[in-house]
């Protein structure tokens, strides 16, 4: 029997204790002004007192304690634990927590309104209030309906973006997956195999240090490579197969640079700004017009010999550029000044001469 009576007077100081500690915790969550519960509870930085945001505006900022102008900020934890305490609305009748006051006494049904269109008296309970606001005011209740719920633009799925995404990646595999067979292709090829190993070289140009197709150059020693200069007939398919280019008017010169046709002069160009100390250009190899650059100018020349089965697939005819080529064989040589033949001439015109 007294163990029992130990037992429930324990229990009555443990929840006597608990009541003390919700009334001290009540009270610090008080607003120093108003004495209530803090409505957007602020903290002031001086004294560290709590304040409505709305007391605070009405002190004009002074601190209640120091009555000194002070500055405020949120007080997040006091916020979220006044938040957390029931309340009862008075219309109604309804028990809920202080968090939901606002959206409760949006909805109240028994909460009296009044309208606040201009010469309307109307005042009346939130049911009434809304068919009267649908009836008398509906241009001006759907103006403000435009504001509160704009047009919203369609947003891609995410999971079209990420097929999208996916289709893309596949395809750039596929390409370069038969980029790589084109390339073992060539690797393969009969003509390939009966010549020594092809290697790539720092140029991008492939090599086979076999000897050279066609008529002697005086730019390079007779071999393919094996590390700079011409290369022969399968070596430059290879190195259009590397760059992946299959357009026709397209080759790689000595130095490793995509070159083409010009469809005005038939001449090879490959855009680069490699003619410097050329009086005769702006600097730049072509790239539609003028002269061009010692490797490109070796392409004009061994594209009627060395690269004459390349040239061969091309249906210069069907293109309407063989009388253009034809043309610059011809004239090619006419400015004896500006000769290209040999590199003495290019050493005297002060441009470089590549080995």
């Amino acid at each position: 029997m007294a163990s029992s009576s130990k037992k429930k007077l324990e229990s009555q100081v443990s929840l006597d204790m608990r009541e003390n500690d919700s009334k001290q915790l009540l009270a610090f969550l008080n607003c120093a002004k108003c004495r209530d519960l803090a409505c957007d509870a602020v903290e002031t930085h001086c004294c560290r007192v709590l304040l409505c945001a709305k007391c605070l505006e009405q002190r004009a900022s002074q601190c209640p304690k120091c009555s000194e102008p002070c500055s405020a900020s949120p007080c997040h934890l006091a916020r979220r634990l006044i938040g957390m305490q029931p309340w009862c609305c008075s219309e109604c009748g309804k028990e809920t927590n202080r968090s939901e006051q606002t959206d409760h006494l949006l909805i109240c049904p028994q909460r009296v309104r009044s309208c606040p269109a201009s010469g309307c008296s109307f005042t009346g309970l939130t049911d009434t209030f809304i068919d009267h606001l649908i009836q008398e005011h509906k241009d001006a209740l759907m103006k403000e309906v435009d504001k509160l719920f704009p047009p919203v633009k369609r947003q891609r799925r995410s999971s079209d973006s990420s097929e999208s995404s996916n289709d893309s990646d596949s395809s750039r595999r596929r390409a370069m997956v038969l980029r790589y067979q084109r390339y073992r292709e060539r690797m393969h090829d009969s003509a390939i195999r009966e010549r020594s190993r092809v290697r790539l070289a720092v140029t991008g140009k492939n090599y086979c240090t076999g000897p050279l197709n066609g008529p002697p150059c005086n730019c390079c020693d007779g071999r393919c490579g094996p590390d700079n200069g011409c290369n022969c007939v399968d070596c430059m398919r290879l190195d259009l197969a590397s760059f992946n280019i299959s357009r026709p008017l397209v080759l790689i010169n000595r130095e490793g640079a995509v070159a083409r046709i010009s469809l005005q002069t038939g001449k090879f160009y490959c855009g680069r700004a490699v003619m410097g100390n050329d009086p005769r250009t702006d600097g730049f190899c072509g790239p539609n017009d003028g002269n061009n650059c010692h490797a490109c100018y070796k392409l004009d020349q061994q594209l009627r010999n060395r690269y004459a089965d390349i040239a061969a697939e091309w249906d210069l005819d069907g293109l309407g550029v063989r009388d253009v080529i034809d043309m610059t064989e011809t004239n090619e040589n006419d400015d004896d000044e500006y000769d290209f033949d040999d590199d003495d001439g290019l050493v005297a015109m002060g441009l470089d001469v590549i080995d």
